[in-house]
């Protein structure tokens, strides 16, 4: 979502304080929030609104001012019953508190010329109609309401002034939690609208600018000039936005086929001069994406920028991404813009999905990056994004929705996000990866819907013919990365060598090491040769081949994982293996598995069960033994049936079985 962006790449923002381990730009704005964000009172429990409505159609006719700062407003929303005998339903909206003032006061609720009962409390507009509603029965409500907008986060709506001069300024912004402040919605971003519209009436000096296609302006005999804004394709509640100034209007349309889609920038007048020749680069991009992901997803309407208040960063608002001044550069254009197709076309179900915006935006940094710039743009992009992966806590999916920091932390939905594309990337290819990329934006069952990881890994699995539940489940759903260490032995012939890979997770225990492909270079002094290892183990062999004598072995040298790599060790002979004679039985079994193995050094013993993605599942207590052979039972009574890898660890080395239960 917004640009919170903590781009190396820009030097506007490398002095900022809040860079160093904040959300990111397309949250900047955010992220210079950041220390206030954490312990925000206003900070609640995400929850999917009223489950027994579902919203077709929003439409908002405001009359605002600046000074004083003034919000009338009527909300005309069409809704249909998701369950029978619908009594009373809620719309969200922020209510008047005392303490400040702010908030919203609803006169009344209408059907056509009836008035219905309702109660305005705790920021819910709990509505009940003439008669109960039976499932899938539409309704068109009218909500009358006033007062000052509240605002959170970054400002769900503001009245403000432009930074070096006094003119005003009037904007929304209100991802995640934020469009209940200025209108009646219900705020989750699962359930879209089919179609919205935005009617806005305020001073004629300025000039207001929404989502969709501009239909009419008209001029009042009352020194006010009402803008009707429309939209014509689904979307979800915090992505209708306002804005409102005395923008210049400066159009950079691009063609796309035979049809000509309007590019169209509202940006303070001090700034136009200053942010021009960037703004030239969004049809580039746009024919870019449009070729790498799809066509643009809103081809009837528009796209645009609108300059709202500083702090702010940038926001994927659909067809008019809201851009503070530092914003209108080519990293935040373009994340913005990738945006359009991956959060306004398809947008995550809820905000623990928050990756499948943000993530695939990042990515498009990267795209744009590597269009310009070649690989060395794109891999210099990436390091950056893979760096700060790596100082990322918990799981990408987001476990706590509490908050707004907690939802769009750089390092984790940003960073991480888009690193999780880019390995995908190595692990497909990059003709099977874009294609995945095209069927998903593409595809019915998210295109203009919403979407979660498993749909998005559902695609890319249909299109690439590859199992990729390990791939998700520890990147999305685990936590840390690997730490990687090679040692080196001679093979069986002058022109093989034996690669042993020992892994670990570097600062989870879930999972406790990862499966992925491994490319490994293996440099000696008559040349290198390049090998691509499914290293699915903690600790695995290979036989790998060689030009000669090995030099050294370099781990994932093109950067496709995030990872750390030990130095690896070479061995120039054969050393006579030690074996701890590992016998595991039954197998397949189902209570009970009997262990039987040897030791030849006194030292701390270990045992451990893991699932093929290595989760620890049955552990013992580590004893420590003297030399001899020995026998142990280990309980497996509750353990789902399935394949699983038991690793016993003595000072003299470790071995591993697999180990089928039923």
């Amino acid at each position: 979502m917004r640009y919170l962006y903590v781009l190396l790449l820009l030097p506007y923002f490398a002095s900022a304080q809040f860079l160093s381990d904040g959300c990111d730009y397309c949250q900047a704005g955010k992220v210079s929030y950041f220390g206030r964000l954490t312990a925000n009172p206003k900070a609640r429990e995400a929850y999917p609104g009223d489950a027994t409505v579902d919203v077709t159609y929003y439409g908002l006719d405001l009359r605002l001012t600046h000074t004083p700062a003034s919000l009338r407003a009527v909300a005309t929303v069409t809704l249909k019953s998701t369950a029978n005998s619908v009594r009373s339903f809620f719309l969200d909206l922020t209510s008047t508190t005392a303490t400040s003032g702010l908030g919203l006061q609803v006169d009344s609720v209408k059907v056509g010329k009836q008035k219905l009962t309702f109660q305005h409390v705790q920021n819910k507009l709990t509505i009940t109609p003439t008669q109960p509603l039976n499932n899938g029965q539409a309704l068109t409500l009218t909500v009358f309401y006033q007062g000052v907008p509240n605002f959170r986060d970054l400002g769900s709506f503001r009245f403000s002034r432009h930074e070096n001069t006094t003119d005003p300024v009037i904007w929304s912004l209100s991802e995640p939690y934020g469009a209940p402040d200025w209108f009646p919605c219900k705020d989750t971003p699962g359930d879209k609208a089919d179609s919205s519209s935005v009617r806005i009436t305020a001073p004629a000096q300025f000039v207001s600018v929404s989502n969709g296609t501009l239909v009419s302006t008209t001029t009042n005999s009352d020194g006010t000039r009402t803008y009707l804004w429309k939209n014509s394709y689904p979307i979800a509640q915090y992505l209708i936005s306002v804005a409102i100034s005395n923008y210049n209007r400066y159009d950079t349309p691009f063609t796309y086929g035979n049809q000509t889609l309007p590019i169209t920038h509202y940006v303070y007048p001090e700034i136009l001069p200053q942010v021009r020749a960037n703004l030239d680069l969004t049809p580039i991009m746009m024919r870019l994406f449009s070729e790498r992901f799809g066509p643009y997803p809103f081809l009837r309407e528009k796209y645009g920028h609108a300059q709202i208040g500083q702090g702010t960063g940038g926001m994927e608002h659909q067809t008019v991404s809201s851009m503070e001044a530092g914003a209108f550069n080519p990293t935040v254009i373009a994340h913005e813009l990738a945006h359009q197709w991956f959060g306004d076309k398809i947008t995550c179900r809820d905000w623990q999905n928050i990756w499948l915006n943000e993530g695939f935006a990042s990515y498009g940094e990267a795209v744009y990056a590597e269009s310009v710039g070649g690989q060395a743009g794109y891999k210099t992009t990436m390091t950056n994004f893979m760096t700060r992966a790596k100082n990322s806590v918990g799981s990408v999916y987001v476990q706590d929705i509490s908050n707004f920091a907690n939802i769009f932390n750089g390092n984790r939905t940003y960073a991480k996000g888009g690193s999780v594309v880019h390995m995908l990337r190595g692990v497909l290819g990059d003709s099977t990866f874009f294609r995945s990329l095209r069927a998903y934006v593409a595809s019915p069952l998210v295109a203009y819907k919403s979407a979660t990881t498993e749909d998005f890994q559902a695609v890319a699995q249909q299109v690439s013919g590859k199992d990729l539940t390990y791939f998700f489940k520890q990147w999305i759903y685990g936590e840390g990365y690997p730490t990687y260490r090679a040692t080196v032995s001679p093979g069986s012939s002058a022109t093989s060598v034996k690669v042993r890979l020992v892994q670990r997770n570097t600062v989870s225990s879930n999972p406790s090491s990862f499966t992925m492909p491994v490319q490994l270079r293996i440099q000696s002094a008559a040349g290198d040769t390049i090998v691509t290892v499914f290293n699915d183990q903690l600790d695995q062999t290979f036989t790998v081949p060689s030009r000669g004598a090995v030099t050294n072995v370099v781990i994932d040298p093109n950067n496709w994982i995030i990872k750390t790599a030990e130095s690896s060790t070479i061995v120039t002979a054969i050393n006579e293996p030690v074996t701890i004679s590992l016998q595991v039985y039954p197998n397949p079994t189902t209570e009970e598995l009997e262990i039987d193995f040897k030791t030849y050094t006194t030292g701390i013993v270990t045992f451990s069960l893991t699932s093929l993605l290595g989760q620890k599942i049955r552990s013992e207590t580590p004893a420590t033994l003297t030399p001899g052979t020995y026998h142990r039972i280990l309980n497996l009574r509750g353990l789902s049936g399935g394949r699983y890898t038991l690793t016993v660890e003595t000072p003299d080395g470790l071995e591993s079985r697999v180990v089928l239960v039923r």
